[in-house]
């Protein structure tokens, strides 16, 4: 069987090796002239870990990853901790998989490194694709038509395989503007340099940091409620000053990170909210991870959940006659990313509520909590 990927990120480099492991032949499509450094800090979770453990990629991910230890809930203003969650070699230990950070590029090098020795050929970089039809026909900038006995539409939150195949409702504006930085970890002093990884929450406000590429670089993404900017492009540049703005109130750490970061290194986009799609298979084609269901990042599942995807799909695909396997590859997937979706947005409207104080007390109802961690794609029942 062959199959089209639209898409070379995450999870479509994760599906293109997953089919080969299982003895199909993908052939993925990506727009940019090279996979390069797209993005920035990446969280892989236990519940994602397995399925990169299982394709034999768990030790290059551990190496190129950092353990964060404990993460601290602070108060933005102060700075006081609120609360501790353990993300140490003792998770790991109860998961059975990884738990780390990585500079988003790096684990596309990982991915692509494999999938390179595993199915020479099989990436084709450059490759714009204007639309596809329902019977597998993929069709390119320039004139190229392609077809395949299935094709796989991993082409992110603007996909043009979910515009062209699956009726969707416009994305709503959610009302907050996110910046994501990085910063050379050893540019940070004092309060900056002394914070450890996690969250500092406050009113319409929430500051996520952790470091990549062994320490010597800090990721941010800093949350906003505002309506001034409904830009969603992932690589609208920014300043220090523009952001500085919005946390005029906010400790000495926070600001700090921001007043050390490269200004080549910031960017915003605005944050949409997307309902759950109705069906994700239209005759030969599916989709899968931000195509099929794109979620506010507050959970750190996006990149999670669609390397599941990529393993339910490739088993579904290696053990069920087609039209059989999207049918059980959507049953399978649909109701937890959903839910994901729904107790993402939650979860950042707790994190930047009015009461910070809270975060303290209770339960969080975060990715732990939930349960997500121990879900397996591996062994799944399909």
């Amino acid at each position: 069987m062959r199959v089209a990927i639209i898409g070379g990120g995450i999870g479509g480099l994760t599906a293109a090796l997953a089919l080969a492991a299982h003895g199909l032949e993908p052939l993925v499509l990506e727009q940019a002239p090279a996979l390069g450094e797209v993005g920035a800090g990446i969280t892989i979770s236990p519940n994602a870990g397995r399925v990169l453990d299982w394709l034999g990629l768990g030790d290059a991910v551990r190496a190129a990853g950092v353990l964060p230890g404990t993460q601290h809930i602070r108060d933005l203003a102060t700075g006081r901790t609120l609360r501790t969650l353990a993300r140490d070699s003792d998770l790991e230990a109860r998961h059975g998989a990884p738990y780390r950070h990585l500079h988003r590029a790096d684990l596309v090098a990982i991915l692509a490194d494999a999938l390179g020795a595993r199915a020479p050929g099989a990436i084709r970089t450059g490759s714009r694709v204007t639309a596809v039809t329902a019977d597998g026909e993929v069709r390119l900038e320039g004139g190229t038509r392609l077809s395949a006995d299935a094709v796989v539409g991993a082409d992110g939150v603007r996909s043009v395989v979910r515009q062209g195949l699956f009726a969707s409702a416009p994305p709503q504006f959610t009302g907050q503007v996110a910046w994501r930085g990085l910063v050379p970890t050893a540019a940070l002093a004092g309060a900056a340099a002394a914070d450890p990884p996690g969250i500092h929450v406050g009113p319409g406000r929430l500051v996520l940091r952790y470091p990549v590429r062994g320490g010597t670089l800090t990721n941010y993404a800093i949350f906003v409620e505002t309506d001034a900017w409904t830009e969603e492009s992932w690589s609208t540049p920014s300043t220090r000053e523009e952001l500085l703005a919005h946390l005029p109130d906010a400790c000495e750490g926070v600001r700090g990170l921001v007043e050390a970061t490269p200004e080549p290194w910031l960017f915003k986009w605005a944050l949409f909210a997307r309902e759950p799609l109705a069906t994700w298979v239209a005759g030969r084609v599916t989709l899968l991870g931000d195509a099929a269901h794109a979620m506010l990042p507050f959970m750190g599942q996006g990149a999670a959940t669609a390397i599941e995807d990529a393993m339910v799909l490739a088993r579904a695909l290696a053990d069920f006659p087609l039209a059989e396997a999207l049918a059980r590859y959507e049953a399978a997937r649909r109701e937890r990313t959903a839910m994901v979706q729904l107790q993402s947005r939650l979860l950042g409207l707790r994190f930047q509520g009015r009461d910070p104080e809270s975060l303290g007390r209770g339960p969080l109802r975060n990715e732990e909590e939930l349960g997500l961690f121990v879900y397996d794609a591996v062994t799944v029942p399909l």
